[in-house]
């Protein structure tokens, strides 16, 4: 899960007709060695760290301290992708503070704008 204890790793899922990026978890995208826009536009679903939405999340704690990746950051890394490659992003692995687990926030309405999804419990996608 983290790697102060282990490798934290990501997967790539081929299916039989569908390819998936699994990234539940991880620092920071400027930390990877690969660009995430490319691996995007190469796969057809990707699931992405969404721990937090953005620095305001936990007032009264220094969030640096707690390595993920915002929403805001992942939206901004991805932002000059096309629409249609935006909407293979699902958003996962979200703290229970935030924004998004609420379909009716002003976050997830803006996630939704520029063309991300937001993974509910349940999703089944086809491979």
């Amino acid at each position: 899960h983290r790697d102060e204890y282990s490798e934290t790793v990501g997967f790539k899922i081929k299916g039989p007709r569908k390819t998936a990026l699994f990234i539940p978890d991880i620092n920071k995208w400027s930390e990877w060695s690969t660009d995430l826009a490319e691996e995007v536009q190469k796969i057809d679903y990707a699931f992405l760290d969404a721990t937090f939405f953005d620095d305001m999340e936990l007032p009264g704690r220094d969030i640096s301290k707690i390595p993920h990746p915002f929403v805001t950051e992942t939206m901004e890394t991805l932002k000059d992708l096309t629409y249609e490659h935006k909407s293979k992003v699902w958003f996962i692995h979200m703290n229970h503070t935030n924004p998004l687990l609420d379909g009716d926030s002003l976050e997830s309405k803006l996630a939704s704008d520029k063309g991300f999804r937001v993974a509910t419990e349940g999703l089944r996608l086809p491979l």
